[in-house]
């Protein structure tokens, strides 16, 4: 499904954003809007950003501010967009090809280092938000809080003369989307599985995990566990219902990359668990090291 103009421009927003200047957005690609316009905000790497806990306030040129409530219809959509595996970005940080990878390394290196502190799973937040209709004229300032207090922002948009009207988002073959449709593409609740431990770090790790009872034998949800890096890790998983294993193994990209980032490294090998499945619990943790040695010392946490 490729939607028109607005998720084009976000899309270009992660290079722009993460890649190039190494930091968070701070302003839509496009600056000037008519009330009533939908704008696409560049939100950075945003943990805790969801449409149901999402508080935007939109000031404009004369000092009114107005404030959409977590759930409120004009927060259209909050969606968390990739760089592709095979940008530049990605395998430039990944082989350390720098000048002839359009210094994909360098500018890797500015996002593990200024915005995700180390961890892997990359993406740009973009917000979607129907202007109020009643703006006028003049700089607006849109600022964005999670109900966790996570705040980013003002954001400066031009609000130029006219009245406009909120997007369609047309998509090929299917016309206009619904809401649902366009709300299908933001992130399910999930759990993540992170590790920490001594300073060796495993070639394989066995996690066992229960919850409660799937939809498989009359519960509710369905487990699904999702890799966020594939080239640094392989996942194999099994799940009978109430309890869920999970095999990584190191990739050939490995986990041996940045050897003086031991700390980091355990971002690696998190996972998530999504699927609505309730009170995820790790029970037991096993690690080896390449010859197949038990590591002690490692622990694991789904929140």
């Amino acid at each position: 499904m490729r939607l028109t103009r607005l998720i084009s421009i976000s899309i270009l927003l992660i290079a722009v954003t993460l890649g190039i200047i190494g930091c968070a957005g701070t302003a839509p690609l496009n600056t000037a809007y008519r009330a009533g316009d939908t704008v696409t905000l560049a939100a950075g790497w945003r943990q805790t950003f969801d449409r149901s806990g999402l508080t935007v306030t939109i000031t404009g040129s004369d000092g009114v501010p107005i404030v959409y409530q977590p759930g409120d219809p004009a927060i259209r959509a909050i969606i968390n967009l990739y760089p592709d595996p095979l940008s530049y970005l990605v395998v430039g940080t990944r082989t350390g090809l720098n000048s002839n990878y359009n210094y994909g390394s360098t500018y890797g290196g500015l996002i593990n280092s200024q915005i995700t502190g180390y961890d892997p799973d990359w993406w740009q937040t973009s917000v979607f938000v129907d202007l109020p209709s009643t703006l006028p004229v003049g700089t607006a300032n849109v600022t964005l809080q999670s109900v966790s207090g996570t705040k980013y922002g003002p954001i400066p948009i031009q609000i130029i003369a006219g009245q406009g009207s909120p997007s369609t988002f047309s998509a090929e073959s299917l016309g206009n989307l619904t809401p649902v449709q366009l709300q299908s593409m933001e992130r399910a609740p999930k759990y993540t599985v992170s590790f920490s431990g001594g300073s060796i770090l495993p070639g394989a790790l066995q996690i066992d995990l229960t919850h409660d009872p799937a939809s498989s034998i009359g519960g509710v949800g369905t487990p699904f566990v999702v890799n966020p890096r594939g080239e640094m890790k392989n996942i194999s998983w099994t799940d009978d219902g109430t309890h869920l294993r999970v095999i990584i193994l190191t990739s050939g990209d490995g986990t041996s990359k940045d050897p003086s980032l031991t700390s980091y490294q355990w971002k690696y090998f998190k996972f998530y668990v999504s699927g609505g499945i309730t009170n995820l619990l790790v029970t037991s943790v096993k690690a080896y090291d390449s010859a197949g040695n038990p590591i002690s010392g490692v622990t694991a946490n789904a929140l």
